[in-house]
């Protein structure tokens, strides 16, 4: 070369389209087994020109338009690269917003597994298969034969749906959002060896194009909970604040009545009592027959005196039980109103109603009282029934009348009738008032969660 002549410089060839899309050949070794090169038969595929794979990346972002559900967009991506990403199975999942140890949900497509069930009992990221990729540990898996995998097989391992539905090759790649991962995109097929890693790129580009989408829908989604459960708290405690002003009304209301039942009942007999015994203090001599009235006015005070301590405390309902206390309710009940009524109660739960706490239990009592009180001053009944049953999820009890029925139009709002059903909230029942058939008599049904006090609920009945 003579000194006059120059050398050309070097030029740099621009990356083909193939390049960039990631269809190259190249070494199809596993993540984690840098050094084995597969010595089993690669699946053959026929080759995709790079126009078609831009094609279709270009299509998600047209077949997402629109979609606001996790179901609706995975099902839309599975349609749209299952010409260049060939899959059985394809899943998205997510990591729990500000809880860095579980996965939020999985969403899939094609072959449906129990990983579904990540939306109402999030996996913790220690368990899942997956860990070491969202962990940030792996920048991909790539998986020959998942079943064969140890990878995919340690002890605690949520592997189950591997084998269920046979899903042999498989694929991870993270989905990452400002360099932070939320979750990864998983394709697999039935077959082994199929995957390569120019389908590890493919599938990283169609996560990268996936992740700020799946971001911005995780953050609608959880703030959409958030306020609804926000919604629902500041609800509950609006309802307790009211029930329990109108309880506070109801005691205190209880108080003066039961003031103004000593004062103007056992007071004033004790009063009249105490003048009859002064006046006989002035004689020389009683005789039975002087004492005979004071003696049945003293009975009769004492009776008094144990009605309204009766109706203060159920004691009966303390001391032997739900069942028997209610007895004992109906049997004063009848008893106090002069009236000639007929009573049946059935309890058809083997006494579940006495694994209710002592609070819930006496509400409940007291819901009852008020019936069955409201049935006797108001309706004249023949007789009076108190069903106990129970549901898979709910105890019922039934109280009924063949009264004069109820007006449902006039009296659903009065204090008694509003005082059931404060009771009720209270304890997260429902009371339901209805008129009995052709008009005749009133049916209260009572229905209160079983799960709200962990009482069991037992498949057979």
């Amino acid at each position: 070369m003579g000194a006059g002549s120059r050398t050309k410089p070097a030029r740099h060839r621009k990356p083909s389209l193939a390049r960039l899309l990631g269809v190259v050949d190249t070494p199809h070794t596993a993540y984690g087994e840098p050094d084995k090169i597969r010595a089993e038969t690669i699946v053959l595929r026929p080759h995709i020109q790079a126009e078609e794979v831009l094609k279709h990346f270009l299509g998600i972002s047209r077949a997402l338009a629109g979609l606001l559900d996790f179901q609706s967009m995975i099902n839309a991506v599975s349609e749209q690269i299952r010409f260049i990403l060939p899959h059985d199975h394809l899943d998205v999942s997510l990591l729990l917003l500000n809880a860095e140890n579980h996965l939020h949900t999985a969403y899939e497509a094609g072959v449906h597994t129990s990983w579904s069930g990540f939306a109402k009992q999030p996996l913790p990221v220690s368990q899942s298969p997956l860990r070491t990729l969202l962990l940030g540990e792996a920048p991909f898996i790539l998986s020959d034969d998942a079943m064969n995998d140890p990878r995919f097989q340690f002890p605690g391992a949520f592997n189950r749906p591997i084998f269920d539905a046979q899903l042999r090759s498989r694929l991870h790649v993270p989905l990452r959002v400002r360099n932070e991962v939320i979750g990864a995109l998983s394709c697999s097929m039935h077959s082994a060896n199929y995957y390569t890693l120019d389908d590890v790129h493919h599938a990283q580009h169609v996560a990268d194009l996936l992740a700020s989408y799946l971001y911005a829908l995780r953050q609608t989604d959880q703030a959409k909970e958030l306020a609804i459960a926000q919604a629902q708290t500041r609800a509950r405690e609006e309802g307790l604040r009211l029930g329990a002003l109108r309880l506070t009304e109801e005691l205190e209301n209880e108080r003066q009545r039961i003031g103004m039942d000593l004062h103007d009942q056992t007071l004033a007999d004790m009063t009249r009592l105490h003048r009859r015994l002064a006046r006989l203090q002035l004689q020389d001599s009683l005789s039975g027959e002087t004492l005979r009235p004071i003696s049945q006015a003293l009975q009769e005070s004492m009776q008094e005196l144990r009605s309204i301590i009766d109706a203060v405390k159920p004691t009966v309902l303390q001391l032997f039980g739900f069942e028997e206390g209610l007895e004992d309710l109906l049997l004063r009940s009848v008893r106090n109103s002069g009236l000639e009524i007929a009573t049946h109660l059935r309890d058809n739960t083997l006494g579940q109603a006495n694994r209710l706490a002592e609070p819930q239990k006496i509400a409940l009592f007291r819901i009852i009282q008020e019936a069955v009180n409201n049935a006797i001053k108001h309706a004249s009944p023949d007789s009076i029934a108190i069903d106990i049953s129970r549901s898979r999820r709910h105890l019922n009890l039934t109280i009924i009348d063949d009264g004069l029925g109820l007006d449902c139009s006039n009296r659903l709002d009065t204090g008694g009738i509003k005082n059931m059903q404060i009771r009720a909230q209270l304890l997260g029942a429902k009371v339901q008032i209805d008129r009995g058939e052709q008009g005749k008599g009133t049916r209260v049904c009572i229905r209160l969660p079983l799960d709200e006090y962990h009482l069991t609920s037992d498949p057979e009945i």
